[in-house]
């Protein structure tokens, strides 16, 4: 976006909307690995193979529904450029007016973020925590006082593992993180959006409201229902994939022996079955014997009484 030919009395919002739609390839392809496990896996000899078939499933099909939702209901804005100042929205939980007033200064710097993922070791989950680095985030500057009296949330539960990647404290100041990759736009426009806007109106005086009349809102990002070339490649190809596998599982074809692994997985389904069926009649007749052996037993115990009472 080019920041000089924009009216700077217009707001702009930023939304994670195209992020989200951005998974859809991710979801069709989880959905896709669960289906070519279920095919390929011996669920009689590896049970715990269900597991990963089923959260590649659940997954999967969660991630795809979000975004075809999202689609169409593109949610609210994460933040706002407005001529009263930044509306920023800690989803779930508030949504904060920080006045252009009240940012002492613009930046860019590189941020590092954490997050924790469970690893399968053979067949022993572990969580482990990873760390990876943002560069070039837009960062603009608050008193911590501010910070603290307007942003800051008491609960660790609402504040959730990402905070830290988006409030960064340095010095008495604090550092509110825009990040460009979570609305889908370009670092450099972000920050001349927002440079501008604060340069024009950070001597303005404070507004009772935290809404003021402001022209025609105008979405910026990429078009959430638009895609490229190589989107509609991501999205074609695990399509494909799962049209495959379900193909196979209806047996319109086979992969090269799967056939004869197949007859061989059921002819040891039908004798481990048989030999369970063995084993389960055997303990019936055992506890049958077992409760006449007892109720013969009680029955020569009542005789013997009767008669020595006698």
């Amino acid at each position: 976006m080019n920041v000089s030919g924009q009216d700077i009395n217009q707001a702009l919002e930023y939304r994670y909307t195209t992020a989200i739609v951005r998974l859809l390839p991710t979801g069709l392809l989880l959905i896709f690995l669960g289906l070519v496990i279920f095919v390929l896996a011996d669920l009689d000899r590896d049970p715990w193979a269900f597991v990963g078939i089923f959260l590649s499933w659940v997954v999967g099909v969660a991630l795809v529904g979000l975004t075809l939702w999202r689609r169409a209901n593109h949610g609210k804005p994460l933040f706002t450029f407005a001529p009263d100042g930044i509306r920023y929205r800690i989803p779930l939980v508030k949504e904060v007016l920080i006045p252009w007033h009240e940012i002492q200064g613009v930046d860019t710097i590189d941020i590092e973020a954490g997050y924790w993922s469970l690893f399968w070791l053979t067949q022993t989950p572990s969580l482990q925590y990873h760390t990876t680095v943002v560069h070039n985030v837009t960062v603009v500057l608050l008193p911590k006082p501010f910070y603290d009296a307007r942003i800051f949330v008491d609960s660790a539960l609402l504040r959730g593992p990402g905070w830290a990647a988006n409030f960064i404290p340095k010095g008495p100041l604090v550092q509110v993180a825009l990040h460009h990759e979570l609305v889908s736009v370009e670092p450099k426009p972000l920050r001349e959006a927002v440079e501008a806007r604060w340069l024009a109106f950070r001597e303005r005086p404070a507004v009772a409201s935290a809404r003021t009349s402001v022209s025609a809102v105008v979405a910026m990002g990429d078009d959430p229902k638009g895609i490229s070339p190589w989107e509609a490649t991501k999205i074609i190809v695990p399509l494909l994939g799962i049209l495959v596998m379900l193909a196979n599982l209806a047996g319109l074809w086979h992969l090269p022996g799967e056939a004869r692994v197949n007859e061989a997985r059921a002819k040891a389904r039908v004798e481990r079955n048989y030999w369970e069926d063995s084993a389960r009649k055997r303990k019936e007749e055992t506890r049958k014997r077992e409760a006449e052996d007892k109720k013969r037993q009680q029955e020569f115990d009542e005789d013997m009484r009767r008669a020595f009472g006698r």
